[in-house]
């Protein structure tokens, strides 16, 4: 199962008149024009900063309308052995249980963005409708181009009941780093609110399939903190990874992403 985002269809608006102070000998004003106007006060816009995020110091990671900021190469990690890189875009970072899923069933790349040419064994990304996915083969990953420290990052997400991704931070040079799991059948048992090799959580936690989830997480020194759909899945302490990028899996279709942002904690 997966979502056809192309499928919108392009319709006319409706002529809106709008008169000022209730006299309608006034000029119409165009309701369009005046939602565009204030879309970024609305607190349920997307892939925009609200007054108060603006001053709390959170940055967009992702505008809804570029990559920019991103990559989706894969750099084979030193000293892994990985016998000459990613091939196939499958998993460069030997994160446990994370092999690329067999029949996948991607959808295909709809626009310039996505069916530009990439690097060998890197995947494809899109933005359609400001909705961030991948597309087409191979699976992969989009890193961020930044590195960050201690922070914490807010997520939306939507994928379907078996799909394989998760959410990467602190990925030194684009690399490893601590996998936050979406996936719920993680084969040694890092399911979803999980950190792959580092941490499981005490219970089951359930995104919701084919809808949005909302993920925060805080890496701040040594303390991990993974929230998922307001409930905290995972409280623990780890040090293996102090600084790296931002890693966005793709393993198995369908996964999309939006609200990407991201606060640095100041000590």
């Amino acid at each position: 199962m997966y979502w056809d985002l192309c499928a919108g269809k392009s319709t006319q608006p409706r002529s809106s008149k709008v008169f000022v102070g209730g006299d309608e000998k006034m000029k119409p004003l165009n309701l369009i024009g005046i939602l565009l106007l204030t879309l970024t006060a609305l607190p349920g816009a997307d892939n925009v900063l609200t007054k108060q995020e603006k001053a709390d110091g959170w940055i967009l990671l992702f505008d809804g309308k570029t990559l920019d900021g991103w990559d989706s190469t894969n750099t084979p990690p030193a000293g892994r052995g990985q016998g000459g890189g990613n091939k196939g875009g499958a998993q460069a970072t030997g994160q446990a249980g994370a092999s690329r899923a067999v029949g996948s069933n991607p959808r295909a790349c709809s626009t310039p963005m996505g069916l530009a040419a990439v690097t060998a064994g890197a995947s494809h990304w899109e933005v359609v409708h400001g909705l961030l996915a991948p597309c087409g083969e191979p699976a992969g990953y989009l890193t961020s181009k930044t590195e960050y420290k201690d922070f914490v990052i807010k997520v939306d997400f939507r994928t379907g009941e078996d799909t394989n991704s998760g959410v990467f931070v602190r990925a030194p040079g684009g690399n490893g780093g601590y996998e936050v799991q979406i996936w719920k059948s993680q084969p040694q048992g890092y399911n979803t609110g999980s950190i792959v090799g580092t941490a499981k959580t005490g219970q089951e936690y359930k995104f919701i399939p084919d809808q949005w989830n909302h993920y925060d997480i805080t890496a701040d020194g040594d303390h991990l903190v993974v929230v998922l759909n307001g409930t905290k899945t995972l409280d623990v302490h780890d040090s293996k990874f102090p600084e790296g990028r931002i890693r966005l899996q793709y393993q198995k279709y369908p996964i999309e992403f939006k609200n990407i942002k991201l606060k640095p904690v100041q000590h």
